[in-house]
């Protein structure tokens, strides 16, 4: 007989190397407070003698390491485990309903926007690189910029970050080339094509504010 794995909801987050945020208070969820209050997840040493700064959690096989970008999982019985992010990302997707074609037409008209928005402030039809090297990214309810697996992802993608507002917004750069390469890529991601799936993280791209003066046409511009 053949048999498939039942679908199974967890709860779960990426460890950014932090519980609590700045103000002292957690910034997990509720499960994961509770368990290191409890004491099934704790801060160790890696090696004797060394400053307890790493994270471990007790499970049933035993005190497992949990490393900065890994998940920490809730299991159906309440268990606790962490998970490497790349087997993460190939085994789970978020359970909100998101769909992928959808959510990818937001992304592509986003980037498209930066785009015309630039265009019409030069009064051209060409972009200089360095005014499409700035635009905002925002991300998901959730995820924070302060996560350094999420930086490394948008480094790859040829983003390089600015400036942060908070932990969901931020400025980034992007040279012209790479602009053009993160569109298709974007493209890719929405017709389901092999793309990065963290794009999922991001919830849209927007055009810089231009009292923020980020760009040098906006700064040209507001200049005159």
């Amino acid at each position: 007989m053949k048999y498939q794995k039942k679908p199974v909801t967890i709860e779960a987050f990426q460890y950014d190397g932090n519980l609590r945020g700045t103000d002292g208070r957690y910034c997990v969820p509720k499960w994961a407070a509770e368990a290191y209050e409890k004491g099934t997840m704790h801060y160790g040493a890696s090696k004797p003698g060394e400053p307890l700064r790493e994270l471990f959690i007790d499970t049933l096989e035993g005190t497992h390491h949990v490393s900065v970008g890994d998940y920490v999982i809730q299991g159906v019985h309440g268990e606790l485990y962490p998970c490497k992010p790349d087997i993460f990302e190939e085994t789970y997707e978020p359970a909100d309903g998101l769909d992928q074609y959808e959510h990818g037409t937001k992304l592509s008209a986003g980037l498209q926007e930066i785009v015309s928005a630039y265009t019409r402030i030069q009064d051209t039809n060409s972009l200089r690189d360095e005014d499409i090297c700035l635009f905002e990214v925002v991300l998901r309810e959730g995820k924070k910029f302060s996560n350094k697996a999420l930086r490394d992802f948008l480094e790859q993608e040829g983003m390089t970050i600015v400036s942060v507002r908070d932990s969901r917004h931020a400025i980034v750069s992007s040279s012209k080339a790479e602009f053009g390469s993160l569109q298709r890529r974007v493209g890719n991601y929405r017709d389901s094509k092999k793309s990065n799936k963290k794009f999922q993280y991001i919830d849209d791209f927007k055009f810089p504010n231009p009292l923020d003066k980020l760009a040098p046409s906006i700064r040209d511009m507001l200049g005159k």
